[in-house]
């Protein structure tokens, strides 16, 4: 009985102290294995992520784009623009002598005031080409008008956000100017896959 109540004495505090080497190196590599299955696709899943960012965004500007023609009663439109550094887009109110804004011209006509009759800046969302994702659309730009912002003419608009690694999403409006969403790569995360 007295045994059971005295501490542990020589070798079995040893065996308390630590872990070995061997222990810790065996640690070391198993933790480098996991990691080293894990990077690809976690590096997939920011780019992914990314992307849809970048698209929703765009979908969300569109919306705001509607919002703001019908607040304001003028007309408003979207250009989209490209060059060697990267690719942008631009809301703008459109003005009476220049209609035209281009995100990506190194002196664009576009500013802060509606001066001389030049389209008035809203808002300006540029995709540098380091970041992997590169913006195109099927035109150049999308005006809204009249009362109920309607795009001019019927006009749609598909504009498509892509990715070195992962694919691309499409952001495309119908007739009425609203926008939709979707995977051409194929559903992931909360974009569905885009219909053929």
């Amino acid at each position: 009985m007295l045994g059971a109540l005295m501490p542990a004495t020589g070798r079995s505090l040893r065996r308390l102290g630590g872990v070995t080497l061997v222990e810790l190196m065996v640690t070391l590599a198993i933790g480098a294995l996991l990691l080293a299955i894990a990077l690809p696709s976690m590096r997939d899943f920011v780019s992914r992520k990314r992307l849809e960012g970048a698209a929703q965004e765009l979908v969300t500007d569109l919306r705001f784009l509607k919002a703001q023609q019908l607040q304001h009663r003028r007309p408003m439109a979207i250009s989209f623009g490209t060059n060697a550094a990267q690719t942008c887009y631009m809301l703008y109110f459109v003005g009476t002598n220049i209609e035209h804004c281009d995100c990506a011209a190194a002196a664009d006509m576009c500013g802060a005031a509606n001066i001389q009759g030049r389209p008035e800046q809203v808002r300006m969302v540029t995709l540098p080409r380091s970041s992997g994702l590169t913006l195109s659309s099927d035109r150049s730009s999308l005006k809204l008008l009249g009362y109920n912002a309607l795009p001019e003419a019927n006009r749609t608009l598909v504009a498509t956000i892509s990715s070195d690694s992962v694919g691309s999403a499409r952001v495309s409006t119908n007739p009425v100017g609203l926008p939709t969403l979707c995977s051409v790569s194929g559903a992931y995360g909360s974009l569905p896959k885009c219909p053929p």
